[in-house]
């Protein structure tokens, strides 16, 4: 059995004991011959153990969590990207209105996702509270205590986003309740603060583990956190920790297992192998631990599909077939918007060859057009089948194996250059123009990109820089929503969403189904939504 799956193993029953209800027979046990809390949280290794469940559990956010392709949503129905081959899941985030309702799968997808994290990061945090635990080192308590809470917060990060007010779940609930109420935006972002605070206390600084949290993550965090709650100078300080920490650098050499194949510096940091500093990629903060076929990676089915996402479609067109170097079986579910390709400048290296593809050839060696270039028309945009998009995730795929599902090599979740380009988003806020300009520029100087001149910058500037930069890395609908330019933005850019998306959709709807199990008190609906 793979570790990862013993791992799911003890978070399943660590589930139980959160959400089922037993009776009083079952409550005078004492289980020593299977994980559950009691026998596990004894030692280090037992709480290490658990953390990695949480880790994993993380990972669930870019798969295929509770029926729903979740990731998608991130993207389509926003200013920079649309639907391309539909999706019933997919397309209420899209078209909006009627269509995204309580009962979207989706919608109940990531509040079950971000709860459940947040009830298993609340079962390890109280159980260090356990006055007999044999921790290895003096120090073992609070690191444990700051990755779980870091966790926590990132999770409540995604809730208080989507779906404003939410109920603030920060215990283990003995009984079991069905009586939660929604606490204020400002309470939840409190909370989350918090959490990001003593994690960024806590944790280490550096780690010889991949994967695990260290104190620039938590700092990355806290900077957009604080900008979420309008505490702009503690934003600008807290990414300061980061870009001024001597540990990270941007790239700006060619690196990593691939530099004797074409490509750049940019390109460098999606190949296979080469997220990690072990690799000597000196721009990650945090890096999910997902490469196939290792202890501790990923599944094939349900890990990450951000690659079949963005890679089109491509194979069910006669004339072609699946091909590694393509990407292998995407299903073209996300369409970069045009205006996205537009807003780069030509020697950006971030729109080379290498980083976006905008070419498609016959590859079927028995068509006769076999060699020539298969020309991309708005037909097949509009229904995923070929279209100009990002290589970030062309790879986890082999040439014996091109319709392999998932996505399964490690994934940055935090990289310097963001960290860079919330400092900017701090300092405009602030007023500090040349001081924005200048963060801006160390991201644009790497991508041999003209240098923005202060007067020029602004919230839409920021915004097509985030594009440019971190377009498929980081959840856009999240930083429209923090910035508070979904509408504008969508209503302007996007021609499938732009005449449908209302007011109200700003927020998700709260999940029927919450509201439904929550017989003890109302839960209430966001405005909008029936």
């Amino acid at each position: 059995m793979k570790i990862q799956k013993i791992f799911q193993i003890l978070l399943a029953i660590i589930g139980l004991s959160i959400t089922t209800a037993c009776n009083d027979d079952f409550l005078d046990e004492d289980p020593k011959s299977f994980l559950a809390p009691e026998n596990s949280f004894t030692n280090t290794r037992g709480f290490d153990t658990a953390l990695t469940g949480l880790y994993i559990k993380v990972r669930d956010e870019w798969g295929w969590y509770g029926g729903g392709l979740m990731y998608a949503p991130m993207f389509v129905g926003t200013d920079v990207a649309r639907v391309g081959w539909a999706n019933t899941q997919i397309t209420p985030f899209e078209e909006y209105g009627t269509k995204l309702t309580p009962t979207s799968t989706i919608v109940a997808g990531y509040w079950n996702w971000a709860y459940g994290l947040i009830g298993n990061a609340n079962l390890v945090i109280e159980a260090t509270e356990n006055e007999n635990i044999d921790w290895d080192n003096t120090s073992d308590k609070s690191r444990i205590l700051a990755e779980a809470r870091f966790i926590r917060a990132y999770a409540f990060r995604d809730l208080v986003t989507f779906y404003g007010a939410v109920p603030l779940v920060s215990t283990v609930a003995k009984p079991f309740r069905l009586d939660y109420t929604r606490q204020s935006v400002e309470e939840v972002l409190d909370f989350i603060i918090q959490d990001l605070e003593f994690a960024s206390q806590n944790l280490p600084e550096t780690t010889d583990t991949e994967g695990k949290l260290i104190q620039a993550a938590a700092q990355h965090f806290l900077a957009e956190m604080y900008l979420q709650a309008g505490e702009n100078l503690m934003a600008e300080n807290s990414a300061k920790l980061v870009t001024q920490n001597s540990n990270f650098s941007l790239m700006t050499e060619r690196f990593g297992s691939t530099t004797n194949e074409s490509g750049d510096v940019f390109s460098d940091m999606f190949k296979e192998n080469n997220q990690n500093t072990s690799s000597g990629n000196t721009e990650t903060i945090w890096v999910i631990q997902q490469q196939y076929n290792v202890v501790g990676g990923g599944e094939e089915r349900f890990t990450d599909w951000s690659r079949r996402t963005w890679v089109p479609y491509y194979s069910n067109l006669t004339g072609m077939q699946l091909a590694d170097s393509l990407g292998g079986r995407g299903l073209g579910r996300v369409q970069p918007l045009p205006s996205w390709i537009a807003s780069y400048e030509n020697q950006d290296i971030r729109a080379s060859v290498h980083n976006i593809k905008t070419q498609y050839w016959y590859n079927d060696p028995s068509h006769e057009n076999y060699g020539q270039e298969y020309p991309i028309t708005e037909d097949l945009r509009r229904n995923g089948r070929l279209y100009e998009s990002t290589t970030k995730f062309n790879f986890g795929v082999t040439a014996d194996n091109p319709s392999f599902l998932s996505s399964l090599k490690d994934r940055i979740k935090i990289r310097l250059a963001e960290t860079y380009l919330l400092l900017a988003e701090a300092q405009l806020k602030q007023g500090k123009l040349t001081e924005a300009a200048a963060s801006i520029n160390i991201v644009r100087n790497r991508a041999n990109a003209t240098s923005v001149d202060p007067g020029d910058v602004d919230i839409d500037y920021l915004l097509d820089e985030r594009a440019r930069e971190l377009l498929g890395e980081f959840p856009r609908r999240i930083t429209l929503l923090r910035t508070g330019k979904l509408l504008e933005r969508v209503r302007a850019m996007n021609p499938a969403s732009g005449d449908l998306i209302a007011d109200h959709n700003v927020l998700w709807p709260i999940p029927q189904s919450a509201i439904d199990a929550n017989s003890g008190a109302v839960l209430e609906q966001n405005p909008g939504y029936n």
